[in-house]
């Protein structure tokens, strides 16, 4: 009995170091995570056995802007991959593509994968490098949907990841996070103007589809699934604050996020917020029509920005910025600011996803104090509206 007591209170005594090492407070912030992902699991909708219904794009296969110019309609929604460094190739996404597979696996000469996603339902485009630990996962479209965003899975392991997320939560790579690159949502007409030399990604997928017509319905339109209606619950998060199909930019920084309602960012040109504590600014490029997310730092200093003007200025040293981040006149004339992979998104599914999200409605009107907001459970119906087929090869 002396011996079962002192080896109880031996065990009891590791126990107690465990506790006390950081393994063991790792551990506890990984059954946190655990039950975090459990809640969002609470709301997954669809079959849960389908996969690759819509088929991702594979081998993809791009033109010059020359050709794609024979077919294309000039206000077409378009996503672009910008260079990473100056001077590299520029990437263009018809959206009347994406809009039927959903999920781009693309690979460079080097091997490294990358993935850019949209999901209709939320009318949200992510840019994923594929890259997680020792696995290089190419990923694909699952039958479910979490907060009516589509749940993508990874090929190597079947774990699963929300496109807006971009974290696992079920599957060998659970708690994991997918980098993210920028794409920029512009029209055709004006991204083939500044980038004429841009690669543009071919109707020639491998699939017999119509890319004429999208099943749900048109952002140039009323009265479409992208302009009005409410969403299907279930919803795990719901916050009122602005309308749910509103387009808004949105950036989580660790545990803090913000969106920018591109509308009010067009408007005002240029609009500064704090995402935790990295200074953002999100500056509209009237050329393109379009809103660029960066973190708001050069030469080692936080900038403010403001539009005098047509001009976009910084508040410290008053040197005049591009609509890309550069600076091209004043002190900091030369210097470049970092570019923030922000997400173009439907408001209802950004939130529901963060619900502690800030919202950068205008100067001064930063949306801060978010109201209580309700899951609601409903009944898992999703619109008629969706393609019921896989494209056939």
């Amino acid at each position: 009995m002396a011996v079962f007591a002192m080896l109880r209170a031996g065990a009891l005594g590791l126990a107690l170091l465990a506790l006390a090492l950081p393994g063991a407070a790792r551990a506890q912030e990984q059954a946190a995570e655990r039950d975090a992902y459990a809640h969002l699991r609470e709301f997954l909708v669809g079959d849960a056995r389908v996969r690759e219904n819509p088929r991702a794009v594979d081998a993809p296969f791009f033109i010059p802007v020359s050709d794609a110019a024979l077919y294309m309609d000039p206000d077409a929604e378009v996503l672009v991959e910008e260079p990473a460094r100056e001077g590299g190739p520029v990437f263009i996404y018809p959206r009347d593509i994406l809009v039927r597979h959903e999920v781009l696996n693309l690979q460079d000469e080097a091997g490294a994968r990358r993935s850019v996603t949209y999901s209709p339902l939320t009318g949200s485009v992510a840019g994923y490098l594929g890259a997680v630990g020792l696995h290089r996962p190419a990923l694909g479209t699952t039958g479910q949907f979490l907060n009516m965003n589509r749940v993508l899975y990874d090929r190597s392991t079947n774990s699963l990841w929300p496109q807006i997320l971009g974290e696992c939560i079920s599957g060998p790579l659970r708690g994991q996070a997918l980098g993210r690159f920028p794409l920029l949502w512009t029209r055709w007409r004006l991204a083939r103007a500044r980038w004429p030399e841009a690669q543009v990604l071919s109707r020639q997928t491998g699939f017999r589809v119509s890319y004429d017509r999208d099943p749900y319905g048109s952002y140039r339109r009323d009265g479409t699934w992208y302009t009005s209606g409410d969403p299907r619950p279930p919803i795990s998060h719901i916050d009122r604050r602005l309308g749910p199909k509103e387009r808004v930019l949105g950036l989580a920084v660790g545990e803090a996020a913000v969106a920018f309602v591109e509308a009010a960012v067009r408007e005002h040109g240029v609009a500064s917020a704090t995402a935790g504590l990295a200074p953002l600014v999100a500056i509209h490029d009237p050329g393109l029509d379009a809103v660029r997310v960066f973190h708001a730092e050069a030469d080692g200093r936080v900038l403010t920005f403001m539009r005098v003007g047509g001009e976009i200025l910084d508040e410290q040293t008053r040197s005049r910025w591009s609509a890309t981040g550069r600076a091209v006149e004043g002190r900091l004339r030369g210097m470049a600011l970092e570019r923030a992979a922000a997400m173009d998104c439907m408001w209802f599914a950004w939130a529901a996803f963060h619900p502690g999200t800030l919202a950068w409605t205008g100067p001064g009107a930063l949306l801060d104090t978010p109201p209580q907001g309700q899951a609601d459970p409903g009944l898992g119906t999703l619109p008629s509206m969706m393609p019921s087929t896989a494209p056939e090869l």
